[in-house]
């Protein structure tokens, strides 16, 4: 199994440079009774997390690529309104009748 400290060796970098962190390894079964390790990464302050199975082609690239996207969707999840509803808060309702 790997450690979290071969994790941050190996992985570290690419998660971090896509504004992310390594918040474990954890061990999950998969088809054929053999155990995959999934890498737990999120953003800096652990607000979300998703696990990455580690034996998938490119790994680093994935690890780049959900690393932003998480980055992206936590960003988007904490700002005053969300992009998706298109209303800002101070938004008045429009009156009846008019």
């Amino acid at each position: 199994m790997t450690s979290l400290a071969e994790a941050e060796s190996k992985f570290g970098r690419v998660v971090r440079g896509a504004g992310g962190a390594i918040f474990g390894v954890e061990t999950a079964p998969s088809f054929g009774g053999r155990q995959e390790e999934k890498l737990q990464i999120g953003t800096l302050d652990g607000f979300v997390k998703m696990a990455v199975l580690l034996n998938q082609p490119n790994i680093n690239l994935v690890l780049r690529e959900r690393t932003s996207l998480l980055v992206k969707h936590a960003r988007e999840l904490r700002a005053p309104v969300h992009p998706a509803l298109g209303v800002s808060p101070s938004a008045e309702a429009p009156a009846e009748g008019r």
